[in-house]
Formats: C-alpha cells, sequence, structure tokens
C-alpha cells in the first residue's frame, strides 16, 4: 500500500449524498447519481434493496483517487421509482451503458455488489459479444452477490416477496422495522448495522414518500436463472481482471460462493475471503475494502 494513501476521510450522511448528486434521464425517468474526483472512471454500483448510499464509507476516499461515480439503480434511492413497472436487470445495465454514452466514458472501472453483480456479468458478456466497443473495461470488482444461481441463497422474506401475489401483499406491510431484522441477517456477528442506519436506508428506500416496491424489484431472482449460463461464461472468458471480495459470514453469498470462484478456472482473478464479515463488504469493513479496491484497480 502506497504511503500516499489516506485512510482518514470523512462519510457523507444521506441528506449530504443527496445534495452532493445529480440525476440524469434515462427515458422518462430521473436517475440519481453522484460524481466526484479526477482520474481514472470508476463506476460503483449497489444492491438490494439499498442505494450508492451504500458505498458512502469507501467514496470520499476512492474520489481522492479516481473520478468515482455512484448511481441509484431505476427504482432504488433517489432515482425514479415508477410503481407500475416491469424491473429488469438487462433495463439497468441498459441504464448505466446509457450515463457511460452520455459522459463519453471510452475506459472504465468497476464496482459491483449483491443486485449489481448480475448487471456486472451482463456488462462483461456485451463486452465479449461487441467487436466495436464504446467503452473498454479496465478492472472490475465484484463483493457478495448472486453470481451463480444454484448458489444463491435468498433470504425467507425475498423468497416470499419475489411470489407475484403473495409479493405484492406482504409488500403493504413491510416496514422499517421488519426491514431491519431481516437486513441484520446477512451482516456477520460482530458487523451489525446500528438502529440509526437501519433507519436512514429505510428512508432511502422508500424515498421520496413511503414507495414499497420490493415485490417488482426482487423479478431479479428468476431473471439470473434465465441468464445464468451466459452469465457465468462471461466471467470463464472475460480478459477484464477481477477482483472478488467474499464476507464469508454472508447466509445469501458468503464462503460457499467464494469455495466455487476459487474452483473456477477464472483468467486474471484475485479472491480475498473475510471469515467475519457478512454480506456487505464495503459497509462493515469498509478500511479495507478501500485498500483492496484501491490497490487492485490503481
Amino acid at each position: 500500500m502506497s504511503d500516499m494513501v489516506d485512510l482518514n476521510f470523512p462519510k457523507k450522511n444521506a441528506t449530504e449524498w443527496l445534495a452532493a448528486g445529480k440525476f440524469f434521464e434515462y427515458k422518462k425517468f430521473q436517475i440519481f447519481f453522484i460524481q466526484e474526483g479526477r482520474g481514472q472512471n470508476l463506476i460503483l454500483l449497489h444492491g438490494f434493496p439499498t442505494s450508492s448510499w451504500d458505498y458512502s464509507k469507501i467514496f470520499n476516499g476512492l474520489s481522492r483517487y479516481f473520478n468515482t461515480i455512484a448511481i441509484d439503480f431505476l427504482g432504488f434511492g433517489y432515482s425514479s421509482k415508477p410503481k407500475k413497472h416491469k424491473y429488469t436487470l438487462i433495463e439497468q445495465t441498459d441504464i448505466i451503458e446509457n450515463f457511460i454514452e452520455k459522459n463519453a466514458l471510452r475506459r472504465v472501472k468497476f464496482v459491483f455488489h449483491d443486485y449489481a453483480v448480475s448487471v456486472g456479468q451482463e456488462i462483461l458478456a456485451r463486452h465479449l459479444e461487441r467487436s466495436d466497443r464504446k467503452y473498454e473495461i479496465d478492472g472490475a470488482v465484484f463483493m457478495n452477490g448472486g453470481l451463480f444461481p444454484h448458489l444463491h441463497r435468498p433470504t425467507f422474506k425475498q423468497k416470499l416477496l419475489a411470489t407475484p401475489i403473495l409479493g405484492a401483499i406482504l409488500s403493504r406491510f413491510y416496514d422499517e422495522k421488519k426491514f431491519g431484522v431481516a437486513f441484520a441477517q446477512v451482516f456477520g456477528k460482530n458487523t451489525k448495522p446500528s438502529d440509526k442506519e437501519i433507519s436512514v436506508l429505510w428512508k432511502l428506500i422508500t424515498y421520496p414518500n413511503k414507495v414499497l416496491i420490493p415485490h417488482k424489484l426482487l423479478k431479479y431472482i428468476k431473471e439470473r436463472r434465465i441468464h445464468g449460463e451466459r452469465w457465468k461464461n462471461a466471467l470463464l472468458q472475460t480478459e477484464v481482471p477481477l477482483l472478488f471480495i467474499n464476507g464469508g459470514e454472508d447466509p445469501v453469498s458468503g464462503r460457499h460462493l467464494a469455495d466455487e470462484i476459487e474452483k473456477l478456472p477464472i483468467k486474471n482473478k484475485k479472491l480475498i475471503r473475510w471469515d467475519s464479515i457478512g454480506h456487505y463488504p464495503q459497509w462493515e469493513n469498509p478500511e479495507e475494502s478501500f485498500k483492496e479496491i484501491y490497490e487492485f484497480l490503481k
């Protein structure tokens, strides 16, 4: 680690995050993003059901060394949350590539977490398939997420919310307390989120006015099965250097996923395992997450 790297960086609260951000238009929707720093382009993409604020503990650090951009997917955080919309991972990928094209980014690095790992796999698949690429990928970091459908272990609550009719009914009764209990289950036993953090995350999930659409967003579980083979091949065939950061205590995509990554013949891969960390490495172990991402992507 370079002596020049400073880890004493402040974290923006959710209000400051919004104030520092902007919006771009995709079709008729407003997509939130925050962009700070100079240098190589680094895009941070978040998980379900939270938002780009998941990266708030490492964002200011990364923005000292990269042109760092964190984006809220459609239906998440401060972005538009249309209630009558069919949300797909393919469209989310289109939105990210639309941002890249609008801003004429020619070379990009990525960090993907949870929901976003599937967007990352779709991006890598498209990168492989295109002969006339509009941008190049110089490196990608994958944190805990369902890379392989047969290994993905959604929580019981997620399974219920993902069902077409029951999910819509349950969403009406989904509240901060229920969210907090379910959310804490995927964290390491010594790195649980505080009640205050849960409250802020809940406000972002339901922003701007108690919007509750988790049942619509969870359709991604089925979509992963549909594209599973193509997305697995994208990891196996890509020439892009890949870093996998895995929190082993995560019941959804923890050490069992890391075991699979270790076995697979993925080119240019590096795997980091933290046995006492859960599903949110960048939140539970921000200093080490920052160090590893910086070292890999610099």
